[in-house]
């Protein structure tokens, strides 16, 4: 049977409006790459490196820069490119509506004040460590992450906290054997993995040492909202030493802090937890 010219000249006018469509949604792609690339570097960056950054091509690169440049979402320095004001506003607008950060930060900065340390709130995003925020003063060293950043994740207390309660085999399935090391690079057993997570949700903390060569330790709890949900791990950065001295000291203001996001999750909510929390535990979304 043969098909009539309208619905001919129909489909090919839908297959055009596809074609489009998925251009614009790469170009859309392209855009917030340049932008997160941005946010993950916190400096400003010259064209031809965020060329090399993204993977873009360097007309791409370009083309898309200034049109960001145009609608205020980026600016230029001396340097390079940084985020701009349109940016600033966006963040502003959620902070805005979603204003867990804004107390969670307060929190961080009276528990930093009262024991001496940096102080961070992580989360697990796409199987990645994420420092979410982060307070307080060096700690011998230790250089203060970028909040945004993204680390290894099996190797950080935040790993043993918010894993306490995804099913192992998930686990197991969504992180390749090699990546499972420690904070030196060592490779680590399955088995002593899931013992340290275990001993972590009995003891309701999580001690991580090795980082800069053993003299700084994390130690991590949970933060656990309404549901019984750990949406986040609460963690401070000490010296070992300190640790091992005085583990108590450090421990009951961090569990008092944990507690305190926990009642304010409870209160407002904190979306992007959440929406983390949603990935790691699909069956239980479903």
């Amino acid at each position: 049977m043969w098909n009539s010219p309208v619905k001919e000249q129909t489909a090919l006018s839908s297959d055009n409006d596809e074609k489009r469509g998925t251009h614009r949604a790469k170009g859309t792609d392209r855009v917030l790459d340049i932008l997160e690339c941005l946010a993950m570097q916190n400096r400003p960056v010259g064209r031809s490196e965020l060329t090399g950054l993204t993977g873009m091509p360097r007309s791409t690169v370009y083309a898309l820069t200034d049109l960001l440049l145009h609608r205020n979402w980026l600016e230029e320095t001396e340097r390079g490119l940084q985020l701009g004001p349109q940016a600033g506003f966006v963040s502003n607008g959620y902070l805005h509506q979603n204003g867990f950060e804004r107390l969670a930060r307060d929190v961080l900065a009276e528990l930093s004040a009262r024991t001496g340390t940096l102080t961070e709130i992580d989360v697990v995003e796409d199987w990645v460590h994420v420092v979410a925020l982060s307070e307080g003063r060096m700690a011998q060293g230790y250089l203060r992450p970028i909040e945004g950043a993204r680390l290894p994740l099996m190797p950080t207390a935040a790993a043993r906290v918010i894993l306490a309660d995804v099913p192992r085999d998930v686990i197991r399935r969504k992180i390749a054997d090699e990546e499972l090391v420690d904070v030196s690079g060592r490779r680590i057993s399955w088995e002593g993995f899931f013992e340290d997570v275990e001993r972590g949700r009995l003891q309701g903390y999580v001690t991580v040492t090795g980082w800069l060569g053993g003299t700084v330790s994390t130690l991590a709890c949970p933060v656990v909202d309404g549901q019984g949900r750990i949406l986040a791990s609460l963690c401070m950065i000490i010296p070992t030493e300190e640790i091992r001295r005085n583990l108590h000291s450090y421990l009951v203001p961090l569990q008092e802090a944990g507690q305190k996001l926990g009642n304010i999750i409870n209160r407002m909510s904190w979306p992007y937890a959440d929406l983390n929390w949603h990935k790691l535990h699909p069956a239980r979304s479903a």
